[in-house]
């Protein structure tokens, strides 16, 4: 395909001169090419006509070859050295390259991501490997905006579309009306801020524009293309390709590492330059990471990831010091997702100021967060955000040691603010596992928090509450152990600990291994709250059970039964804890051979907490499984049958099919089976 484009006057080359440009495609075959340069030799000389047969060469070549060196023929190239270590990317190289495939129209994709994710890395290794489709290759530094008109005006130069000693504003907008009249260039504008810095000089002709970015507002340009850490694998082969390292050290230096490029790459070049074993090296970043990741700037880099992190970190301190606090309370969570609704307590004070100020306004706080985006500090949606936990470490290490206490707090409170209120309440089930990774990075037992310190609690009840007993059982210790110390042995919330730590041996049923601390707390309670207060009701409660399962059946049942008659007076009939005790007290009676009267109570029990607590409630469901025991050991064999698998298809969908309540319920349905099938009693 050739095009000619005659044009006459200033601004081309020179007033009065005739130029007349040819537009070579790949394709175009060596014989052709000879003919045009025949053709153009005479006007516009041997260099233009040298470069048609370099281009034609390079168009008969297959998709995958690449130009390893600059092609001095080619008018305007001025990329960026090639990385001779580029691995992986397949993916996003396959969507740059079909961003190609629209002809006829201005292609503008913008490939985004954070700081040393490695996106300037893949558009430049795209370029050298598909540069034979191109007639033109730019490569523009948009990170200055004031800069991009120069580095415009300067394609036009190299073009020879507008003269060296141009003025720079003519210039630049001579060659994008240039581009926009041609085709077969792929402009790049790479580390462009937000849209705003680049719209006016994206070119509009038949071309492919490519924009790197770390922000990812860019809908309104062109195709966004996101750009995350590296896969696994990739990481493991450049790691292994730089430096002498088995598969196992390579794959745990990328884990640690949270397979950013950057850091992979920053790494094996530590590695290699001074000789430290992959074990070497993670012992040192865990004693000293932010030194680390300072050192050892990869050669194909500008910059190492703690330089890039703390740039884009003062540039956003200039910009909105409240952004750069809500980061710092980032980096005391863990590098998952964080709710950003935790930011909703503020109003309380809990913030220092100007955040305390910001977060009052749903508006200032999503510009804040926008702009945490923009600088690609972290990753931000309508729900969360999430920092790299690299980005976190190195923002954690550069708050001075009298502003840490200050945020520690704030994160403290704030991720207390965000626990919900009842964790034995189903439907906060989904926001409690949201949390936990947050809650588990943070030293519960060392806050000095009292907001969060009770949160603790809550989140032990929602472990043992899910199953997740040594889980709990090993939270509630530590919480116990050092509050005993910390807040002294008749704190109310080292007794909360205490009686959370019960319940987990209770559940797992290792009852002579608490009898001690449950009586402990009990007394404790009683002296420091009073009898009929409902934490001391339900320390009764669990004393009791632990006497039953002793074999004090009838002490049980006196303590079980003088509880039930203090709870319906404090709490009412209807209460929660209240219909847990008459449960408890259900099972001293079955024990004592009182099946009918176990059974009567279960019942009403079952009933109330199904209309208080509904069908599928943990609770509700444990009294379902109690009711089909009682009703077995009277005879009622269909009866609890039906409602025992009932109860096992409810528990699997609420508790998993691994929970110890469910495996209870699928045991005793079996049995009842196998009696039915036999044709045991029924009544």
């Amino acid at each position: 395909m050739m095009r000619w484009l005659i044009a006459t006057g200033a601004g081309i080359v020179s007033v009065g001169v005739v130029w007349i440009w040819c537009d070579l495609w790949v394709g175009l075959d060596v014989q052709t090419s000879a003919t045009v340069a025949a053709l153009v030799l005479p006007i516009v000389g041997a260099p233009l006509a040298a470069w048609a047969g370099h281009a034609a060469s390079n168009g008969s070549a297959s998709e995958s070859s690449s130009r390893e060196e600059r092609p001095e023929l080619m008018p305007a190239w001025n990329l960026p050295p090639r990385s001779r270590i580029f691995v992986g990317r397949s993916g996003q190289l396959k969507m740059l390259k079909g961003g190609r495939r629209k002809r006829g129209q201005a292609v503008v994709q913008v490939l985004y991501g954070a700081g040393g994710i490695g996106k300037t890395s893949l558009v430049v290794e795209y370029a050298y490997r598909f540069a034979d489709r191109y007639s033109i290759v730019w490569w523009i530094d948009a990170e200055q905006a004031e800069s991009i008109p120069g580095q415009i005006a300067a394609l036009g130069v190299a073009a020879g579309w507008v003269m060296p000693n141009a003025d720079i504003p003519s210039a630049a907008q001579q060659t994008i009306r240039r581009l926009r009249v041609i085709s077969g260039w792929l402009i790049i504008f790479d580390n462009a801020e937000t849209p705003l810095t680049v719209n006016r000089w994206l070119p509009q002709g038949s071309g492919h524009t490519l924009v790197t970015s770390r922000s990812p507002n860019w809908e309104m340009v062109g195709t966004s293309v996101p750009l995350s850490v590296f896969s696994r694998t990739e990481s493991v082969e450049l790691i292994k390709r730089l430096v002498s390292v088995s598969e196992d050290e390579a794959d745990r230096v990328a884990n640690i590492l949270g397979d950013l490029p950057l850091a992979i790459t920053q790494a094996s070049f530590v590695m290699s330059e001074t000789g430290m074993s992959a074990a070497e090296y993670l012992s040192e970043l865990t004693t000293d990471g932010r030194e680390l990741l300072s050192d050892g700037q990869p050669p194909n880099y500008h910059a190492s990831l703690a330089q890039v992190v703390t740039s884009s970190l003062g540039r956003l301190d200039a910009e909105d010091r409240a952004a750069v606090q809500v980061l710092e309370i980032c980096s005391m969570l863990a590098a998952e997702p964080i709710p950003i609704d935790i930011f909703a307590c503020g109003t309380d004070g809990t913030f220092c100021e100007p955040l305390s100020q910001t977060v009052r306004s749903t508006l200032a706080l999503r510009r804040s967060l926008g702009r945490i985006a923009r600088y690609g500090l972290a990753r931000v949606d309508q729900s969360n955000i999430q920092l790299h936990r690299l980005v976190q470490l190195i923002i954690a290490e550069k708050i001075d040691r009298t502003s840490l206490r200050r945020v520690r707090k704030c994160a403290d409170r704030a991720l207390a603010s965000a626990c919900p209120d009842d964790s034995r309440d189903t439907a906060s089930w989904e926001r409690w596992e949201h949390l936990l990774p947050h809650l588990l990075a943070t030293d519960l037992a060392g806050t000095s928090s009292p907001a969060l310190r009770s949160a603790a609690c809550r989140f032990v009840w929602y472990q043992l509450e899910r199953g997740e007993l040594e889980r709990g059982e090993e939270l509630a210790r530590s919480l116990h152990y050092q509050w005993r110390v910390t807040l002294g042995p008749d704190d109310p919330q080292n007794l909360d600990a205490a009686h959370a730590l019960v319940s987990a041996f209770i559940r797992q049923r290792r009852y002579a291994e608490i009898q001690s601390l449950v009586t402990e707390v009990f007394e404790r309670r009683c002296n420091v709250l009073g009898i009929d207060h409902q934490d001391t009701l339900n320390s009764a409660d669990h004393l009791a059970s632990i006497m039953r399962e002793l074999g004090e059946l009838e002490v049980a049942r006196a303590l079980h039964e003088e509880t039930l008659t203090r709870k319906k007076q404090v709490l009412g009939e209807n209460h929660r804890d209240t219909m847990g005790t008459a449960h408890n007290l259900a099972l001293d009676l079955r024990r004592l051979g009182l099946f009918e009267d176990a059974l009567t109570l279960n019942e009403e029990t079952l009933s109330g907490r199904r209309e208080a607590l509904g069908d599928n409630h943990p609770h509700t469901l444990l009294s379902a499984h109690d009711v089909a025991v009682d009703l077995r050991a009277l005879g009622h064999l269909d009866q609890a049958l039906a409602l025992c698998q009932d109860t096992v298809v409810r528990r699997k969908l609420l508790l998993g099919e691994e929970h110890h309540a469910t495996l209870d319920s699928v045991r005793l349905a079996a049995d009842l089976w196998n009696q039915v099938r036999r044709g045991g009693n029924r009544r």
